[in-house]
């Protein structure tokens, strides 16, 4: 794969995110909403899958998602599951930094329950309000 720059635009119900695979950052932002993210994500898991067979040396994958629904969650986790393997590779490195408000207790047991589920530390990350 060519490592390349790919992003796909945000709408209010469909996240934001940009592929800087050069870089080995990857970003998912805004919101996941959507009734039907089967027509959205599988798209997504694919590059996912073709980077993760030849990630970068360090990985960092950022979540600064406001909101997102149960639908959407099933692919956050394949998401975050595949690029958590990236750590069994000899001399290979894949970060979670998942930023959420402070106020949010729900978002805060969910990233809980990804990090047990996928066995790999997500860094929780708090909003500083000024």
């Amino acid at each position: 794969m060519k490592k390349k720059k790919i992003e796909f635009k945000g709408s209010n119900k469909s996240p934001k995110m940009v592929f800087d695979l050069q870089s080995g950052i990857i970003k998912i932002l805004g919101r996941s909403t959507m009734v039907n993210p089967q027509y959205f994500y599988p798209s997504v898991i694919s590059l996912i899958k073709e980077y993760c067979a030849d990630p970068e040396k360090k990985t960092l994958l950022i979540i600064d998602l406001e909101y997102f629904n149960t639908l959407s969650a099933r692919y956050i986790l394949k998401i975050t599951k595949l690029l958590a393997r990236i750590n069994l590779k000899e001399g290979y490195e894949a970060k979670i930094n998942w930023f959420f408000d402070p106020e949010d207790l729900g978002l805060k047991e969910e990233i809980n329950l990804f990090n047990e589920i996928i066995q790999h530390k997500i860094n929780a990350i708090e909003y500083e309000y000024a």
